[in-house]
């Protein structure tokens, strides 16, 4: 063969910087009317993509600001958003409509925002550190911008972009195996809202998942977030005791479709918890149907607001310590997902208390049993 018809294809290796553009195949709504929250299951093709993951990785997503944000700053600038200005970070000239929507973070201050609009403001004179950070957190730019603008009238647009922070990725743990489903990602995404000022605000990247972007037509840039300890256990015959309340559920849905694409012989045990089992039991069908078959050993449910006594993943632990602690003289391995703030840390107290009681320890014993597990990989948590 002629060598001038040999062609090579250079891969592009997927990253950070080079995120590759995927598309919403498919997007379900997973909580059911009446419930107090919403929340999605969504899925992204990655089809011909060199988007490698593991069970247990992150997918980071660049998302989109609320256009309707977007569109108020204009209106406060007082200009069309198709002016010409320099993205700081890349040099690039883009719009300064493009800037807002895919670079900026409009939903957070920074002292360095507040010193170029107002350079002589009271607190950021040193001493004043709490109170800044407060006053950050309540006004966000488009407050700090509308007060400046009623005052001077005045604003330099090349100026004025350069002291946005950036906007980040956010990420989500993935939901789906690739041995499972080589072309696709699948991730569990919960609508972030808040209350600012009167008006409903949207946490930005699962507002773009949720609602902003169309399916199989809007690109998202996405890379993998790969984890170094929160995966499957090397060993098949490995037990695996699985804490993932609300969303902290997605990565154990990727764990059970590759052991059973696998066919690992290890059991596993699901605790699961939401508000309302009618409303809010995410992959339902999904769970039942494991359990049918045998291959989810046990699945324990808490569903705080289905009684008057609130109950929570953590009690169903204790209630079933027993059988947990003979579990884990079988060499399983304890994963906790999800909230960081309370339920990891109650579920962690939870676990000392069994291994107290089932182990006969002291309270220093149990805790220091739970750090040796951590050690040996056998306590993993990912948390948010």
């Amino acid at each position: 063969m002629d060598n001038s018809e040999i062609v090579i294809k250079e891969k592009k290796i997927v990253s950070r910087t080079a995120p590759f553009c995927a598309q919403i195949t498919e997007r379900l709504l997973l909580t059911k009317t009446g419930s107090s929250k919403t929340t999605y299951h969504i899925t992204l093709d990655i089809t011909g993509s060199e988007v490698h993951f593991k069970s247990g990785d992150s997918l980071g997503i660049y998302g989109q600001n609320d256009p309707k944000l977007v569109d108020k700053f204009m209106e406060v600038l007082q200009v069309t958003g198709e002016e010409s200005i320099i993205d700081p970070k890349s040099q690039e000239l883009i719009t300064l409509r493009t800037f807002l929507t895919n670079r900026a973070n409009l939903g957070r201050s920074n002292s360095n925002f507040l010193r170029w609009l107002s350079p002589m403001h009271e607190l950021l004179q040193k001493g004043n550190e709490e109170p800044l950070r407060l006053f950050l957190q309540q006004h966000d730019p488009l407050d700090l911008l509308t007060s400046f603008i009623k005052e001077h009238q005045e604003l330099d647009l090349l100026e004025f972009v350069k002291h946005f922070s950036p906007l980040l990725p956010r990420f989500y743990s993935i939901a789906s195996s690739l041995v499972h489903s080589p072309d696709k990602v699948d991730l569990t995404v919960a609508l972030s809202s808040y209350i600012h000022r009167g008006e409903t605000r949207y946490g930005v990247a699962s507002h773009f998942l949720c609602k902003l972007a169309k399916e199989r037509s809007t690109s998202i840039p996405i890379y993998v977030q790969p984890t170094a300890h929160f995966t499957l256990p090397a060993n098949s015959l490995a037990p695996m005791i699985m804490i993932g309340p609300g969303t902290g559920v997605a990565p154990f849905r990727g764990f059970m479709q590759e052991r059973l694409a696998t066919a690992a012989k290890g059991k596993n045990w699901l605790f699961f918890g939401e508000c309302n089992q009618a409303t809010d039991f995410f992959y339902e069908e999904f769970w039942k149907d494991l359990s049918r078959q045998g291959f989810l050993h046990e699945l324990d449910l808490a569903f705080s607001r289905d009684q008057v006594d609130k109950i929570y993943v953590q009690h169903r632990l204790l209630e079933r310590q027993e059988t947990l602690w003979a579990w884990m003289q079988e060499g399983a391995i304890i994963y906790v997902c999800g909230d960081a703030e309370r339920m990891a840390r109650a579920v962690e107290e939870t676990w000392v208390e069994i291994f107290r009681r089932q182990g006969n320890m002291t309270l220093e014993e149990a805790k220091a049993a739970i750090r040796t597990l951590k050690k040996e990989k056998r306590y993993l948590v990912d948390v948010y």
